[in-house]
């Protein structure tokens, strides 16, 4: 005897989605957060679903950001320091690694380097990915240096030559 597969039919069987975030599966009834039983059948959802979470996931983010950037806002000039402070320390080993890699060789372009690290985002993005080598006793430095090489400080954009 063959078991037929059965397929789920969305419109036989609307439900609202909301009614199920905390009661766990509406197919095959497990609790929220465990998994479903390997005989569960999937619901099948329509497209305009998955638009509409993408919108609210979209808005969420979009309030958070706004949320983050109000606070920072509100915080006295001292707290601002204070936030900033937290990340100094790699900011500064990040200046050392650029040094080091002769990416900063005069006292000019340090100073325009504090002053203005953006030209360096592309250069922050592959140091902080290769483990933020410092030197040649790093174990990336020299995949840090042969990036360096190959990246175009002034491009806006950051791609590499």
């Amino acid at each position: 005897m063959t078991q037929s597969l059965k397929t789920w039919n969305y419109n036989e069987y609307m439900f609202e989605f909301e009614e199920y975030f905390d009661s766990g599966c509406p197919s095959c009834g497990a609790e929220a957060g465990e998994d479903c039983s390997e005989d569960c059948l999937p619901i099948e959802a329509p497209p305009s679903l998955y638009q509409m979470i993408e919108e609210q996931m979209q808005y969420v983010s979009h309030k958070v950001s706004q949320n983050v950037m109000k606070d920072f806002e509100k915080k006295l000039l001292t707290e601002k320091v204070a936030s900033v402070m937290k990340d100094w320390t790699k900011f500064l080993r990040f200046g050392q690694a650029l040094v080091n890699v002769k990416e900063l060789n005069h006292a000019e372009q340090v100073l325009d380097f504090f002053q203005d690290p953006n030209p360096y985002k592309r250069h922050f993005a592959l140091w902080s990915e290769l483990g933020n080598p410092l030197d040649e006793k790093s174990e990336t430095w020299d995949m840090f240096v042969e990036a360096i090489l190959n990246t175009e400080k002034e491009n806006k954009n950051g791609k590499q030559t």
